[in-house]
């Protein structure tokens, strides 16, 4: 080989290390968002959003570098296997079921319903489809984010919704203490058992982020918080914005501009639930009973939201799901799994699993819980 060309392929090599020591750097990043809260250093929560590109990044650098015959191989995968117990949030590897004995069983749902406005299809009745279909779920307990009811009147809705699936209990809250527009638009939870106690959480006076409802069984009661946490808020200009780039149109668009208003929403959104969870957990450790959590967490399994929340609860997922889950989210940032079923002693999973029906832009999951 002419010297010239040996020179060159040294100057690649040295560039592709450096690449890939960045790329192992910024996998270690994504690692440290579980543990950094976003108000002491938000850029971590960025990582952390990012992470499966990182991982694949680190994928593909461990594949160049086998097929160079490299031992720069070990950089990215030592990296990759240092993070397994954050992989592990995303794919579930134990495939071994357990039977589900007889005893206090619960078949727990819980679903953004994006305010039965559906994915654009006109002349669609989105409410009486999403009722006939969870009829036929039959869950003991339901939980609704983003619920939707525009009729002033909004009692008889409820009242009817309830008794078509059966759950002929609710416990509603409008995100607001008060909708001008009338109606209700905010969290509602749904039972076959009766609701003894309720609450509501909210930070700073803002708008409600999360209820809980008293859940009396045969023998024993629980509490069942359904939770709705910050969302990003992306304006129409920020959606289009996405997409242009994702198309590689970036002739007409104010990158820089563009780029900055989304980074000032992830900010904000970061924050704002960094802090709404810390409530959350105060309010969870103060349960005088078994806790269920649900809801829409509008963060990744690979956030300090999901890490603080699970250092007590287990993810129903990582218990009972099977395999690739993929997202429950079909917008973007995040585009993962942001809605969760979690669990305090007191409960064991039995299943999990996402439920593929486009009534929204999210997909119900479901779990069957069992008190123990």
């Amino acid at each position: 080989m002419p010297e010239h060309h040996r020179k060159s392929a040294r100057i690649l090599l040295v560039l592709l290390l450096v690449v890939n020591i960045l790329a192992v750097l910024g996998l270690f990043c994504s690692y440290a968002a579980q543990y950094i809260d976003p108000r002491d250093a938000w850029i971590f929560a960025l990582f952390g959003l990012i992470y499966p590109w990182l991982l694949m990044l680190n994928l593909v650098f461990v594949l160049i570098w086998l097929i160079l015959w490299k031992k720069y191989a070990l950089l990215s995968l030592v990296a990759i296997l240092i993070g397994w117990n954050q992989l592990s949030t995303i794919i579930r590897f134990d495939y071994n079921k357990s039977i589900l004995p007889p005893g206090q069983n619960i078949l727990l749902v819980t679903y953004n319903v994006h305010g039965f406005s559906g994915q654009g299809q006109a002349g669609r009745n989105v409410r009486a489809e999403v009722t006939e279909f969870l009829a036929e779920e039959r869950p003991t307990i339901l939980c609704f984010q983003e619920y939707r009811i525009r009729e002033a009147d909004f009692e008889p809705v409820l009242r009817n919704m309830a008794n078509s699936m059966q759950l002929p209990y609710w416990n509603a809250r409008d995100y607001y203490e008060s909708d001008p527009s009338g109606g209700l638009n905010g969290l509602v939870t749904f039972s076959a058992l009766p609701i003894v106690r309720q609450g509501t959480l909210s930070n700073k006076g803002l708008s409600h982020f999360a209820l809980f409802s008293d859940i009396v069984m045969k023998q024993d009661t629980i509490r069942v918080f359904n939770m709705h946490l910050a969302s990003l808020r992306l304006g129409k200009q920020d959606v289009d914005f996405y997409y242009q780039l994702k198309k590689n149109e970036t002739q007409n668009i104010r990158l820089k501009e563009g780029v900055f208003s989304i980074l000032r929403k992830l900010k904000q959104a970061f924050l704002l639930r960094a802090a709404q969870t810390e409530l959350l957990i105060n309010v969870i450790n103060s349960s005088p009973y078994p806790v269920l959590v649900c809801g829409d967490m509008n963060d990744s399994p690979f956030s300090y939201t999901y890490h603080r929340l699970t250092e007590k609860l287990k993810d129903a997922y990582r218990e009972a799901g099977e395999g690739f889950l993929g997202t429950t989210y079909d917008g973007i940032l995040p585009n993962y799994r942001i809605d969760y079923i979690l669990f305090g002693k007191g409960f064991k999973a039995y299943e999990y699993k996402k439920i593929n029906v486009t009534f929204s832009d999210h997909y119900p999951v479901s779990g069957v819980m069992m008190v123990q």
